[in-house]
């Protein structure tokens, strides 16, 4: 095993990730969206609605960040936030001012995913999305 900054698994990770979010964050900056404000946007978008456990457990973020990064979202009018009687959770929907905003960041969503896969190769992207996805764990 070697030591230092160089052998670290997470630093490492760290690094890819923080330079892959810059450069979906300058792709997706034109529609106002940053890549966890797209991601959560999108996410929200699959399901009818979805508790805040249900998108923090989705998208692997601590509720409270997440309630951050949702209630700016809120405010822009692109989420709903509400809590159905007789229910203890809150539920989020996406407004038609959320899908119109997801639908114009696509395309910008989609350069960002050309442009990373020039950078790497298409091939190794995917295999690193999916070794990702694979690895993925929970402490």
């Amino acid at each position: 095993m070697t030591d230092g900054p160089s052998a670290c698994h997470n630093l490492a990770a760290r690094r890819h990730a923080r330079a892959l979010t810059r450069l979906y964050d300058r792709h997706l900056a034109p529609a106002g969206l940053s890549i966890s404000q797209f991601s959560i946007l999108a996410v929200t978008a699959r399901g009818e609605a979805m508790t805040i456990a249900e998108l923090a457990h989705a998208m692997v973020m601590e509720r409270t960040t997440l309630m951050r990064a949702v209630s700016r979202l809120e405010a822009e009018g692109l989420i709903d936030r509400h809590q159905p009687e007789g229910m203890r959770s809150i539920v989020l929907t996406l407004t038609a001012a959320g899908r119109d905003r997801l639908t114009a960041a696509a395309p910008l969503w989609r350069a960002a995913q050309e442009a990373y896969e020039t950078q790497v190769g298409t091939q190794e992207a995917a295999r690193l999305r999916d070794d990702l996805q694979r690895y993925a764990f929970e402490d």
